[in-house]
């Protein structure tokens, strides 16, 4: 008997329900057998244009299968770096698939930052180990054509992107071949063979692949059943990528998008051209084809639940189909229109959020027949509790009862599946196949539904959802979870330890175990974010210690908090005393106590107002103030040419060095900067994570001083790395190193050196 996970999304936020546009619309793509498969490496990468086009118009099933979760991007919307921007970049993407209609698929490799080349990427990843993700996701999608975001060359612009592009086209091959992966086959799956793959070429800033020549499609398409123009569905479902700042306006009207080949049989009208994707593909279809194609003629918008009975009759000829791969796919579809056109309510809730081990849940049951169909409920089951009933669902009436799952001390806790082991340094490690290329983990709590519609007797999966209403803003859901009998909610703050040896190192414990301890205090973290369910993970408590030989001078620091990083609360750990400073508090008088102000992360981009206080802020440097302006993008707010920033202009470039290791030359090893109050050596670049700066400055004026020059293996020295001017009695730097990871990683140099930059030398009466 098949099961279906009833319309309560697990995902969503609110339980959904089909308007009769929708219904007959879904009822229409019972008749569309036509699979693709996206590939690209990021949550952002996907063309959702595309993907709203190929599986909200075409009526395709269409999947996304990105590289990574994103975890080495920055984040707009608050401070989660690493694994935690991971978790939320997930929960975005399928928000995205919940408003195009795409599935959502991952492999187990990890963005481990910005990389320039594809070998750098693929060798990160361990490429064989991420070839066999992408090959499993394609024998179990079974999808009929591919199609990638990138090429394999530079003109990808990033090694992530183009090392993508490599596996998508080498596991095009492999998935056929049954010697390759042959491991997979005890679970399943067989060889599978795609008709196409071809690159959906791009314009992007000065990047266009794309030509006259090359297959192109509309795809601006307006939609009357749904009410909305695919543009207005891509923009609603790229606009969920908030923590990356990618709120995009709706679009109407023609829109093209251009294809070219890389392997497989060839097109010319069509991406699917040459492939039925109707019913008439499988033994039977035609004859299903028929029934469904009457019950959209005499469908009744105003009366939906009046083709439940033609919705049964087309379940019973699906359960005779042979292929096991559409006829599972049908029936899950036809399930769920059954659910919908008879307003069956169905919900299964928590009392709480998170049970421990050990500890009881209680799960409310509740259905609601609103359209009085024939319809019983039989039993049901969760987690070892079964019951039966036999009892007619009246119309419009709720039907409630509440059951008490209790939870052993030894179950296991809910972890993201890729969080379990210990993760290499490009790549989760997962080891129960059945996991890989799964988004996120099944829901912890399953209430299974047996339903008895008009004598058809029909398994339903209910996700048992902690509800939460907020009085200015409604329900929120997120699914039930086991947290360990143990669980500490903050972690231990750093420890700096000041030496005077200059000897100076960073002390961290390991990273979390495979397998956690259930009786030992494990560190739980939550984050929440209104777009997203809430994100529950566990961790093994460490101490960081830091031991380094710090000297630091001045004690008050106005910081300007811009789009989220931690480097506020290390400067407090350094000693010092830090002030959040708003747009009314920069003011001339305000600003006379600090030693020193400085600028978040992207501070620039995500404040408008400091544009304003531009004057102020160069009167307080030129008064004797220290002002310290770390990395800004150009991406969101333009050349920074058009923004003022510093006392003379400079351009934010997109160079950036990603080698963590890369050799750091010294352009003024006498300039104060590298001086005071710390002596700064090559030493203090040693054990930095992920890379060594961002967006560097560029076409600076000439009377600001580089102090670094450094590059990546093969290409010319960058000098933007930080730069500085002495203006007045004053200073002024704007820094691209990227100190937002490593004082929080507690790298010594990086803390070394960011207290220099806080150290005005003017104002040595303050040590």
């Amino acid at each position: 008997m098949v099961f279906i996970v009833a319309s309560f999304d697990v995902n969503a936020q609110k339980p959904v329900q089909m308007s009769s546009g929708e219904l007959l619309h879904a009822m229409k793509k019972l008749n569309v057998l036509g699979s693709v498969l996206y590939m690209a490496a990021h949550p952002d990468d996907e063309n959702t244009r595309l993907l709203a086009y190929l599986a909200k118009d075409r009526q395709y099933k269409t999947g996304y299968m990105a590289m990574t979760r994103g975890d080495g991007g920055q984040n707009l919307i608050g401070n989660e770096q690493g694994t935690d921007l991971g978790l939320i970049r997930t929960q975005e993407l399928l928000a995205a698939r919940r408003v195009d209609g795409a599935e959502q698929f991952f492999s187990r490799a990890f963005d481990f930052g910005f990389s320039k080349s594809t070998d750098e990427a693929l060798r990160m990843w361990d490429k064989e180990k991420i070839l066999s993700d992408a090959v499993w996701v394609i024998r179990n999608f079974k999808p009929d054509i591919i199609i990638t975001r990138f090429p394999e060359d530079s003109r990808a612009g990033h090694g992530h992107h183009s090392g993508s592009a490599v596996i998508a086209r080498e596991a095009f091959i492999a998935a056929s071949d049954p010697k390759r992966f042959p491991e997979q086959f005890q679970y399943g799956v067989t060889p599978w063979q795609v008709k196409r793959i071809m690159w959906n070429t791009f314009s992007f800033g000065t990047t266009n692949t794309t030509a006259e020549n090359q297959l192109k499609i509309d795809v601006g398409t307006y939609i009357p059943l749904i009410g909305k123009s695919i543009g207005e569905i891509a923009a609603e479902s790229r606009s969920q990528h908030r923590s990356q700042g990618f709120g995009s306006a709706s679009s109407r009207g023609s829109a093209t998008e251009y294809f070219t080949p890389v392997l497989g049989e060839k097109f010319e009208k069509d991406p699917m051209d040459g492939i039925d994707v109707s019913l008439a593909r499988v033994d039977g279809g035609s004859e299903i084809a028929v029934l469904v194609n009457t019950m959209i003629n005499t469908f009744n918008m105003n009366d939906p639940a009046a083709s439940l009975p033609q919705l049964v009759a087309i379940r019973k000829e699906l359960e005779k189909l042979k292929d096991a791969h559409w006829k599972k796919i049908k029936l899950q579809e036809v399930d769920k229109l059954i659910q919908m056109t008879s307003g069956l309510f169905i919900e299964a809730l928590s009392d709480k959020f998170e049970v421990k081990q050990g500890d009881t849940l209680k799960v409310s049951l509740g259905f609601n027949n609103r359209s009085g169909a024939q319809i019983s409920l039989m039993d049901i089951s969760m987690d070892g509790m079964a019951a039966d009933y036999n009892t007619l669902l009246k119309k419009n009436q709720n039907w409630t009862n509440s059951y008490l799952i209790p939870i052993s001390l030894d179950h296991a806790f809910t972890q993201p599946y890729w969080l379990v082991n210990d993760m290499n340094k490009g790549s989760f490690n997962v080891t129960d196949q059945r996991l890989i290329g799964m988004a996120q983990n099944k829901p912890t709590f399953n209430v299974t539904a047996k339903l008895n519609i008009l004598g058809t007797p029909i398994n339903y999966e209910i996700p048992v959802m902690y509800r939460e209403v907020d009085p200015a803003k409604g329900e929120f859901f997120s699914p039930a979870i086991i947290s360990p009998a143990y669980t500490i909610s903050a972690a231990p703050k750093p420890i700096l330890v000041r030496e005077a040896d200059g000897k100076g190192s960073a002390i961290k414990n390991e990273k979390s175990a495979s397998k956690m301890n259930s009786t030992s205090p494990i560190l739980k973290t939550n984050i929440h974010y209104e777009h997203i369910p809430t994100i529950t993970y566990f961790n093994k408590v460490h101490q960081l210690n830091i031991k380094v030989d710090l000297k630091t001078t001045g004690k008050k620091i106005g910081y300007i908090i811009g789009a989220g990083d931690k480097v506020m609360d290390m400067i407090e750990l350094m000693g010092y005393e830090v002030t959040v400073l708003g747009k009314d508090d920069i003011t001339a008088e305000k600003l006379k106590q600090f030693d020193a102000v400085i600028t978040g992360v992207r501070a620039y981009n995500v404040h408008d107002w400091l544009n304003e206080k531009y004057d102020v802020l160069m009167a307080y440097v030129e008064g004797g103030g220290n002002m310290v302006v770390q990395y800004n993008t150009n991406s969101f707010a333009g050349p920074m040419t058009k923004i003022k920033m510093g006392p003379k202009p400079f351009v934010i470039s997109r160079g950036r060095i990603t080698d963590e290791d890369a050799n750091v030359v010294f352009l003024d090893a006498q300039d104060p900067i590298l001086n005071y109050p710390n002596k700064i050596s090559s030493n203090d670049f040693t054990n930095w994570i992920q890379e060594r700066g961002i967006y560097f400055a560029d076409d600076f004026d000439k009377d600001y001083k580089a102090i670094f020059s450094m590059h990546d293996s093969g290409e010319n020295d960058l000098k933007g790395a930080l730069i500085l001017r002495n203006q007045g009695k004053g200073r002024f730097i704007y820094t691209g190193l990227v100190f937002f990871r490593e004082l929080p990683a507690g790298v010594p140099g990086a803390i070394r050196l960011f207290a220099n930059l806080i150290s005005n030398p003017n104002l040595k009466t303050n040590e």
